[in-house]
């Protein structure tokens, strides 16, 4: 009998060590697959439309929420503007053998790369809604090596710009200068000269050149408002003065910027 005891107790701790053993096991497979699970997520490589997609999913787009399944397609991109077009799928087929899917453009977006703005052109390209979204998206995922951005001209490179076939611009109540710049970028050329104040109340002009028609209102220093005209390769700026107005013209020509500034007094 108590042989028997002797034996019954072996065979129950060895019995709770295995099974302890086996839940920790599964336990550990459990931790691992989960950790794995989540590095794949972190380190996924996402293509641009999924992600757009994902950044529409989370704006306030009334799209998204009128529509149950949004899909995105890349119809344009480049350095300076990502047009997005979101359709619908309709299955216009009564069997459901043959099924018959119909497109529906619902909305068209555009995503400015340089300011990371979300806008809604769909009603008026030329007076664009800029949407709210989830910002956290683009510390995620790399969009410019997904979309196959190139990258921007350095600040470096910005900053040591020289200029070439410079000449004085002289008139009846106006003066300025107009210059050749070795660049073939706007934005690089724009920067230089409010980081240089190669242009008067350079403080004043908008740190970034803007990728649409922008007017802003500045009621400082004499000055009324400063608009922006963006067009393809040209950039054109009136700063309004009280009792006069710059203008400044920016013109891309292959590998070179022609820089214009021009000081009217009234």
């Amino acid at each position: 009998m108590k042989q028997s005891a002797i034996i019954f107790f072996i065979l129950l701790v060895f019995g709770c060590q295995k099974a302890s053993s086996k839940i920790e096991q599964t336990s550990m497979a459990k931790s691992v697959e989960t950790s794995l699970q989540k590095t794949v997520l972190e380190n996924s490589e996402i293509n641009c439309e999924e992600f757009f997609r994902q950044i529409v999913l989370s704006s306030n787009l009334s799209a998204v929420k009128n529509y149950k399944d949004v899909f995105v397609r890349i119809e344009s991109s480049s350095e300076d503007k990502i047009v997005l077009e979101l359709y619908v799928k309709s299955n216009l087929s009564e069997s459901s053998q043959n099924k018959q899917i119909v497109e529906n453009a619902v909305a068209w977006l555009n995503f400015i790369p340089d300011s990371e703005k979300l806008l809604d052109i769909t009603a008026d390209p030329e007076e664009p809604v800029e949407l709210t979204f989830n910002k956290e998206l683009l510390k995620k995922f790399d969009f410019s090596k997904a979309c196959g951005l190139q990258p921007k001209t350095s600040e470096k490179q910005s900053r040591n710009l020289s200029k070439t076939n410079c000449k004085e611009i002289s008139g009846d109540m106006l003066s300025g200068e107009e210059c050749v710049v070795s660049s073939n970028s706007l934005e690089a050329v724009y920067k230089e000269m409010i980081d240089k104040s190669l242009v008067r109340d350079a403080e004043f002009l908008l740190k970034k050149l803007p990728k649409i028609n922008t007017s802003e209102k500045i009621n400082k220093n004499g000055i009324v408002e400063i608009s922006y005209k963006v067009k393809p390769n040209t950039v054109i700026i009136e700063m309004l003065y009280e009792g006069g107005l710059t203008d400044i013209e920016l013109n891309k020509e292959n590998q070179t910027v022609k820089r214009k500034i021009v000081y009217n007094a009234d």
